[in-house]
């Protein structure tokens, strides 16, 4: 499955479809309105025409990025400072009719 930001710099390439994705109500990704799937690394592959540019905050364990282009927020992936090896990737990059077919699971980061 191949996904895209919106001006095609940025594309996803998934090794398998997600069975759900995320929406968290953290203070970043309920500002983002992201849905998550999560992967390891080597199960997503990035190509990019530009590099992304991220966001990185507070504990610095995650690198939140998007294209440099059209702004949209791709995918994210943890640093060495997070003992977990993670590419989320942000589903929301998914035309409409596949992440319709998708649940959603509610994570409630606001209480972390």
């Amino acid at each position: 499955m191949k996904l895209t930001c919106h001006c095609g710099n940025v594309t996803l390439e998934l090794s398998e479809m997600p069975t759900e994705v995320g929406d968290c109500n953290c203070s970043i990704c309920r500002r983002y309105a992201a849905y998550w799937a999560y992967f390891s690394p080597d199960q997503v592959q990035i190509t990019t025409k530009k590099p992304t540019v991220f966001y990185c905050w507070g504990d610095k364990e995650v690198e939140f990025h998007r294209c440099d282009e059209c702004g949209c927020l791709t995918h994210y992936i943890t640093t060495e400072k997070c003992a977990e090896n993670i590419l989320a990737v942000n589903m929301r990059m998914a035309e409409s009719e596949v992440l319709s077919g998708i649940p959603v699971r509610k994570i409630d980061g606001a209480s972390f």
